[in-house]
């Protein structure tokens, strides 16, 4: 992770207040927008090294893409997969193998298989694996990992 100098991001928040509009950046303002920055990086480098937790909440049961949906050898390799990803850190997941216990980014027009209305258009997708190279796409928020849809077919996504 990239350190930054202080005037570096004292003038990132700078160039960012309008004062046309009343947006005023004093000293003190500018040194409470420094601490709070401080603290969502010290938050995020802490979930970061920190194993995540999955949720299926989101998940939609009659998609097709559901652990319901999904042959008992998918389900147990699901399974034993977020046994191993529970083991490790994010940091740890985002340094391995896409294809293995890592993970990648996937683009929203990537995928075919329909979403949750609750899904953002801000929502940066990610997919883990199970079972070989079959995915799991979901969201990261913190340490959770929403898992959305299980693409034990190979068809929820376009696969280049």
């Amino acid at each position: 992770m990239q350190i930054y100098q202080s005037n570096v991001v004292a003038d990132f928040f700078r160039s960012r207040a309008n004062p046309d509009v009343g947006d005023i950046l004093s000293n003190l303002k500018l040194q409470k927008l420094c601490y709070y920055g401080a603290g969502i990086i010290a938050a995020v480098r802490q979930n970061d090294a920190r194993p995540p937790i999955f949720s299926f909440e989101m998940m939609a049961a009659d998609t097709g893409y559901s652990v319901n949906c999904c042959q008992n050898d998918d389900q147990a390799a699901l399974s034993r997969q977020l046994f191993a990803l529970s083991r490790l850190s994010w940091r740890d997941i985002k340094s391995a193998h896409r294809h293995g216990l890592g993970t990648e980014k996937m683009e929203r027009g990537s995928i075919k298989a329909p979403l949750p209305a609750s899904v953002t258009e801000d929502v940066t997708f990610l997919v883990l694996r199970f079972n070989g190279k079959k995915a799991m796409i979901g969201y990261r928020d913190g340490r959770t990992f929403h898992i959305l849809l299980l693409d034990h077919k190979f068809t929820a996504y376009k696969h280049g």
